[in-house]
């Protein structure tokens, strides 16, 4: 008993724990977290796109605003959001 003591067991299979477990922790990749949280996608849109963007969005049509950016930037849902959204704060 004194010998199996000081090894661990695997809480799942009831034996030792695998040899290839790690037991200390390595450091990995700075967190997201360091990075600004208000950081815009780097992207612009050329000037008649972004006339018809500012257009739609005075109309009150963000949806179809977001589609003709997405579009014309070909960046993914939230990144176009976002770029939509920060030329509508501007805006005003």
């Amino acid at each position: 008993m004194i010998a199996r003591a000081g090894r661990r067991r695997d809480p799942l299979m009831g034996g030792a724990p695998p040899a290839y477990r790690r037991t200390k922790s390595v450091p990995g990749p700075a967190p997201a977290a360091t990075l600004p949280a208000t950081r815009l996608p780097v992207a612009t849109l050329s000037p008649e796109v972004e006339q018809e963007v500012r257009a739609l969005l005075a109309a009150g049509r963000k949806i179809q605003a977001i589609k003709l950016a997405r579009d014309a930037t070909h960046l993914g849902l939230k990144e176009t959001k976002d770029l939509v959204e920060a030329m509508e704060r501007r805006a005003l």
